[in-house]
């Protein structure tokens, strides 16, 4: 990747990672129990997802279990 094409990367990735914070606190000064409800809820859902796919990925085949 050339040096111009990582500093552009680079500045997208902050700017959006500035963007989502900036409207994350806005969003939880206008409705705290709301905002903070959906974010729980949310990173519950993702808890689940990543556990749920980290048991799938990490079954081993059928027939290499030891005897």
């Amino acid at each position: 990747m050339s040096t111009i094409k990582r500093t552009l990367a680079r500045k997208a990735v902050k700017s959006t990672a500035k963007h989502t914070a900036h409207g994350t606190a806005s969003k939880l000064k206008r409705d705290p129990l709301r905002a903070a409800t959906l974010l729980t809820l949310g990173g519950l859902l993702g808890v689940a997802a990543g556990w749920g796919l980290a048991r799938v990925s990490g079954t081993e085949p059928k027939g290499s279990q030891p005897a």
